[in-house]
């Protein structure tokens, strides 16, 4: 990620259901990749939104007792306050039901009619409305049930309207052949290189308006609505500007940032943008996106976390029970990019009392504490420092360069372990020198100044490290530290830009309170 702008999206949700965990593990994880570009002084456009067409909207609103859209504009809503309540700042929410992604959607398929890339045939297959789309017979688990959903195959057979997707293949192939980080972790671009291995099928891009009217019109045949997620993936490109026309003939698109465009998904919707996705921007004449990021599933016992298999975290409910924070940082600090991870109560209070309460939270309390009562809330001197006293800072002064070549490889949990790691030396520092006990012997006033100072200056460089994963327990530290209040997160440019001695210090903050279980389920 080295150009200076930045395309960041999560998928579009789909509203057939509230927020669940892993909606808000994804777009927590893109809020915290785009906080960590913008601490490198990079331009940046996150993106997320809500999916609203399809069958399954259609059934939900039917059930629900209001019309698609009425249900649709409730649902949205609740996800776009999800993120405002959870600290999260996407540049663009974008739904499928507003007009002007009607008219890309269209316009999309108008061209590649026109250009001979779509036809009309007669299809039989089996059909997975979880997943509004025909699965191979390889795609459907030993027992014949949807691996994602637990549930066994529709046959269908109807008449629709097919994207020739093999025609572009042997293209996309290539471009996956020679671009070897397109894909991370790289097990999941083996995977999609798999899928290429046998000749692609065509694919099935609209359903019959008799049996399906919540949808965008097909332009050239009003009997049929688009298929879901042919409308949805389009809007990647209407977020920045794509209009459905060539891309030279739209001037209002930013093609700087698709240049340097990250799509962060879920495991379960490789196939749709490892092979649906690029194929389609071929045929629209567009580059595929530079890069696909894939993350694991949130487990609950041995299943994934669902709304459709109903086992789902609140993320609201737990924001507002123990902070928007503790959970996020739990959330990327515990699941390993790429892989699975189990969610429980119990590894959530933990990690919180021992990195945050325990950790960043104690530490910044007591050695700011100490600098309050007996330096009254100034800057100590760094003029007696020992050897001791360089040699944590210079390690400390290590830490953003590691977080980042971690981030930089997508090891995100093990950047955040780097950040632990220095809190937790900072604390062996604080215990083996014992400013409490400094603090008592007026001979020892030079040593405590140089220890608190030491601590002081390593606070300094972890409130710009944890700037990207904990932003606002950040700028409390900084305040407290002496730097001005600010909204904008600090770079990492501003290491070292230390406090001068005999500045004054902020209020002591209480950044994380012990976390507990509350009684009650």
């Amino acid at each position: 990620m080295k150009n200076s702008s930045m395309y960041l999206t999560t998928p579009l949700y789909y509203v057939n259901a509230r927020p669940h965990l892993g909606h808000a593990y994804t777009t927590i994880l893109v809020d915290f990749v785009k906080n960590f570009a913008k601490q490198q002084g990079r331009d940046v456009i996150f993106l997320t939104g809500t999916d609203e067409h399809g069958e399954k909207i259609a059934q939900s609103s039917e059930k629900s007792g209001k019309s698609p859209q009425e249900f649709t504009d409730e649902v949205s809503q609740t996800f776009r306050d999800a993120w405002k309540k959870l600290g999260l700042k996407p540049d663009v929410f974008y739904r499928t039901t507003q007009p002007e992604h009607y008219e890309l959607v269209k316009k999309s398929l108008q061209r590649l009619k026109d250009k001979g890339d779509i036809h009309f045939t007669t299809y039989s297959g089996k059909y997975c409305v979880g997943c509004e789309r025909f699965r191979t017979d390889q795609e459907w688990d030993e027992k014949g049930l949807c691996p994602d959903h637990q549930t066994p195959a529709e046959i269908r057979e109807e008449s629709n309207y097919f994207f020739k997707m093999g025609k572009y293949q042997d293209e996309l192939k290539k471009y996956y052949a020679e671009n070897s980080e397109s894909i991370v972790p790289s097990n999941y671009l083996k995977e999609a290189q798999a899928m290429l291995s046998e000749p692609l099928e065509d694919l099935c891009i609209s359903r019959p308006i008799e049996r399906l009217k919540w949808g965008i019109p097909l332009p050239f045949d009003e009997g049929y609505v688009t298929y879901v997620w042919f409308d949805a993936l389009l809007n990647y490109l209407g977020g920045i500007g794509y209009t459905g026309d060539e891309i030279d003939k739209t001037p209002g698109f930013k093609s700087e940032f698709w240049e340097n465009s990250h799509h962060f998904i879920g495991k379960d919707i490789l196939k749709t943008h490892a092979v649906y996705w690029p194929t389609m921007l071929l045929a629209l004449g567009v580059k595929p996106p530079k890069q696909l990021l894939v993350n694991g599933f949130w487990l609950m016992g041995k299943l994934k976390m669902s709304k459709s298999l109903g086992n789902v975290v609140d993320p609201i409910l737990v924001e507002e029970t123990f902070g928007a924070e503790p959970f996020r940082y739990y959330l990327l600090r515990d699941m390993s990019f790429g892989a699975d991870s189990s969610f429980t109560w119990e590894s959530f209070i933990l990690r919180s009392n021992a990195e945050l309460a325990n950790g960043i939270g104690n530490l910044a309390s007591r050695s700011l504490t100490l600098i309050k009562k007996n330096f009254d809330s100034k800057m100590p001197s760094r003029a007696t420092r020992e050897d001791g006293d360089h040699a944590l800072l210079k390690s400390i002064e290590k830490l953003p360069a590691a977080f980042c070549e971690e981030f930089e490889k997508a090891r995100y949990h093990m950047a955040i372990g780097k950040f632990a790691e220095a809190v937790a030396e900072c604390d062996r520092y604080i215990n083996e020198h014992k400013p409490w006990a400094l603090a008592k012997d007026p001979d020892q006033r030079g040593r405590l100044e140089a220890v608190l100072g030491t601590v002081a200056d390593s606070l300094s460089i972890l409130s710009v490290v944890m700037a990207s994963v904990l932003p606002e327990g950040s700028r409390k530290l900084r305040v407290a530290l002496g730097f001005a209040d600010s909204e904008e997160l600090p770079l990492f440019s501003e290491v070292g830009n230390y406090i001068a001695e005999g500045a004054s210090l902020g209020e002591v903050p209480r950044l994380y309170p012990r976390l507990e279980l509350p009684k009650e389920d």
